[in-house]
């Protein structure tokens, strides 16, 4: 099936602007990273895929913030071919590259995130407090695979809050909710909340830029799928937490602190060289 799948291989335009712009605020929503058509086929494996895998899930109500905000699968590339094809797609990972500036990226993991109807808000959270990749750079496409209008909400950031890099180690919760609501006041960033997206658009943002999401106000799931690319040639870092020790054998399996992350399941997506 996958032979017969749009090819995502094409080159997309980045501008210096962009790359500039992406540079000083921390993120940037590009439009039609894919067309309606080349995307279509992806999502519905995607959907299948998530399907599959979600399992019985408590209701709404019964779930704590977290996880109310989402259904969230990771590594969906490797329980399709179909959905392995997007991810790895060079189109996205040379965007990645252009966007940070940088000679190559290689996969961290994937995430399909699904806000269903009713589902509850993401708090203020930075990805990379999860990451053992201290001093490396990062960065997340977060795609749509539906039209999100103004009550589904897409999500919010904090402009230039990537500069600080990590303000303190706080996973995301209700307590990192109140705590980065709180550096947004203290440092006066202007809060960017992203109106609306075709499926296909697409936002990139840095790992250790502030983000949210509202809840979702429509009757319809909110599908997104999200890469998270990391530059070619980074180092592992020693993890301080739990959560970083749970990512470093999730995601870097067989590696050590200190070596050059590329696991087989961090393939190399895009290269110059």
């Amino acid at each position: 099936m996958a032979d017969i799948l749009p090819s995502l291989d094409s080159i997309y335009p980045v501008s210096e602007a962009m790359h500039e712009d992406y540079q000083e605020n921390g993120y940037i929503h590009l439009r039609e990273v894919c067309t309606p058509g080349e995307l279509a086929p992806y999502a519905d494996a995607m959907r299948d895929t998530v399907d599959r895998l979600k399992g019985e899930l408590p209701s709404l109500e019964k779930r704590d913030t977290y996880g109310k905000a989402f259904i969230q699968i990771g590594n969906l590339w490797q329980q399709n071919e179909a959905v392995a094809k997007y991810v790895l797609a060079k189109r996205f990972g040379q965007i990645a590259a252009d966007l940070m500036g940088v000679d190559g990226v290689r996969l961290y993991h994937d995430q399909a995130l699904f806000k269903e109807a009713g589902g509850g808000h993401t708090p203020w959270h930075q990805d990379q407090y999860y990451w053992p990749l201290n001093g490396v750079k990062t960065i997340t496409m977060w795609m749509p695979l539906v039209y999100v209008s103004a009550e589904m909400m897409a999500m919010k950031f904090a402009p230039h809050s990537h500069e600080q890099g990590p303000f303190d180690m706080v996973e995301i919760s209700d307590e990192s909710d109140v705590y980065f609501q709180k550096v947004i006041t203290e440092k006066r960033y202007k809060i960017h909340q992203i109106q609306e997206m075709a499926p296909g658009d697409a936002s990139f943002h840095d790992g250790w830029v502030l983000h949210a999401a509202p809840g979702n106000r429509s009757d319809r799931m909110r599908e997104v799928m999200t890469i998270i690319f990391y530059e070619d040639g980074g180092v592992i870092s020693e993890p301080e937490h739990k959560y970083r020790k749970a990512d470093l054998e999730n995601w870097f399996p067989g590696q050590k602190p200190g070596e050059v992350a590329a696991s087989p399941l961090n393939p190399l997506v895009f290269s110059r060289k």
